[in-house]
């Protein structure tokens, strides 16, 4: 009795680990990447471990009677359930962390480029920082010219309507090779650009963009 006592004033403060954790992803700034919460994070999974250890030391004490756990006592049948059903839900509280904090990472990708921001990079794990890699490498492969599809998709949230983009040069920045050969970027000059070449200009402040294209 005093075994089964200590273990329902245990069975309290199961879960809470698991739901500080999903709180911390969940009330973080939109588009951030909060600190990756290593002890919180392997203390939800040393919880999960202690139940399953748990449910298997209720199966082996079934077991040493003789007993069939379909012939198991009511209240022994509903420890193990409840055990069962907290490491689901820690593994499920896991799983929401880590996913949106994959998504975030993922989304660095199309938001900063293949250069991942030192401030940035602080607080990511380890983990997360070889998956930002692989993935950055993987949208190069898809966008390159050999084997890929030939076009920056970084350029446009929205495709769009012309590869070409108008464009007026904002101060003076001399020759450019483009697709279509050299062009004198001259202050005040109009240029129809390929939208790959001129985007990154444009991002500097060295043009400006005149259609809506």
């Amino acid at each position: 009795a005093r075994g089964r006592a200590r273990a329902s004033f245990g069975m309290s403060n199961f879960g809470s680990k698991g739901a500080m954790l999903v709180t911390d992803i969940a009330q973080s700034a939109k588009g951030t990447i909060p600190p990756y919460n290593d002890e919180l994070a392997r203390a939800v999974v040393d919880e999960a471990q202690e139940h399953h250890r748990s449910i298997l030391r209720l199966i082996g004490d079934i077991q040493k009677t003789g007993a069939s756990l379909d012939e198991a006592k009511p209240d022994d049948a509903a420890s193990i359930l409840v055990h069962h059903q907290a490491v689901l839900r820690n593994k499920r509280a896991l799983l929401v962390y880590l996913n949106e904090r994959m998504r975030r990472v993922r989304a660095l990708r199309w938001e900063v480029g293949t250069g991942l921001p030192e401030v940035v990079a602080e607080n990511l794990s380890h983990s997360e920082r070889s998956f930002f890699t692989q993935y950055a490498a993987l949208v190069n492969k898809y966008q390159g010219r050999r084997g890929g599809v030939g076009l920056n998709l970084t350029l446009d949230p929205a495709p769009p309507r012309d590869h070409k983009v108008q464009v007026r040069v904002l101060e003076e920045y001399g020759e450019v090779v483009t697709r279509d050969g050299a062009v004198d970027l001259r202050k005040n000059t109009v240029h129809l650009l390929w939208r790959d070449d001129a985007q990154p200009l444009i991002a500097e402040g060295v043009l400006e963009k005149l259609d809506d294209n």
